[in-house]
């Protein structure tokens, strides 16, 4: 599934188009887009069809799909410059799909002019013991950034509660986030490690989130994500224009320098990112990070000075 990888690779087209069409509404639309082929075919392809596809890439991940949302997209955009929507999410659905180089299955990518969905004998193996310490201790970090985010958001909307007002006020909202934050944590480690990872839905889901939790890039790719996002809503934390020009560059020369270690690394030999499998899909979630380290570096700052909306004078 790989949704961080995607996420990111749509966020950094995003930026292009924010460039290109002056609105930075585009880096959340065409991330947006970029994680829309998974939530609607994963379902569709491996569980509603699985006795004749099983497959999650069909529909949404083919080209003519991606190629009538960008073309409609030009038209409205043509019409009207701030509707820009649905011309970035094609573009986002676009480069999901060459994430996940569909073009070495020219069927499912081609359709319908190659004939229908082949079925397919994909499998999803058991993820293998030694692993599961390291997915206990990562679906725990993961709830705990989840409970972090809930107690921030419920910090800013009602922290002035804690600030003034009488004691026993303040130790209740105090108490009632604590215990809001407390709950998110074990919400979600209970969905990825009870349900998704050793639950019932494991026979699915784990290869999957096998390859989200245990490798290197998936990580660079989800904390760089949810940085961009949240710079970019300005929310739940609210930044200067100048920070959050320093943060965008230290997140840009980060990414390029970790993904260069990593391709260092992945030369030498050593099981970097070993849960892709060929090297080749290695490499290329390697070169997504440093692709995308480079647009962050060189475009990133320049979203920031657009405007939310802007019409172009006819």
């Amino acid at each position: 599934m790989l949704i961080f990888h995607h996420l990111f690779l749509g966020l950094i087209v995003g930026i292009m188009l924010a460039v290109i069409l002056s609105n930075k509404w585009a880096v959340l639309y065409g991330g947006i887009g970029a994680i829309l082929p998974d939530l609607l075919d994963k379902p569709l392809g491996q569980i509603l069809l699985a006795e004749t596809i099983n497959w999650g890439r069909i529909y949404a991940h083919t080209l003519i799909i991606s190629v009538i949302l960008i073309i409609i997209g030009l038209l409205i955009w043509y019409k009207n410059r701030k509707r820009i929507l649905l011309l970035c999410i094609g573009a986002g659905v676009l480069i999901h799909q060459l994430g996940d180089a569909m073009w070495t299955a020219p069927v499912n990518w081609f359709w319908p002019f190659l004939g229908p969905f082949p079925p397919s004998s994909e499998m999803y193996p058991p993820i293998p013991d030694g692993y599961m310490p390291y997915l206990y201790l990562a679906s725990w970090i993961l709830a705990v950034i989840a409970g972090a985010a809930v107690i921030t958001v419920l910090h800013r909307h009602l922290g002035h509660y804690l600030a003034r007002g009488a004691v026993g006020k303040r130790i209740l909202t105090g108490t009632g986030m604590v215990l809001t934050g407390a709950g998110t944590i074990l919400l979600i480690k209970y969905l990825i490690w009870d349900l998704f990872l050793t639950g019932p839905w494991a026979n699915y889901f784990g290869t999957m989130y096998l390859h989200e939790l245990l490798s290197i890039s998936e990580w660079i790719y989800g904390l760089t994500s949810l940085i961009l996002i949240l710079l970019l809503l300005d929310y739940p934390v609210r930044f200067s224009q100048t920070t959050k020009k320093r943060i965008i560059r230290i997140c840009g020369a980060g990414v390029v320098i970790i993904s260069l270690c990593m391709v260092i690394l992945i030369s030498l030999g050593m099981p970097v990112d070993a849960v892709y499998g060929e090297m080749i899909w290695r490499i290329w979630a390697v070169t997504g990070l440093f692709a995308g380290g480079i647009v962050l570096l060189f475009l990133g700052n320049r979203i920031w000075a657009l405007p939310d909306d802007r019409v172009c004078p006819k």
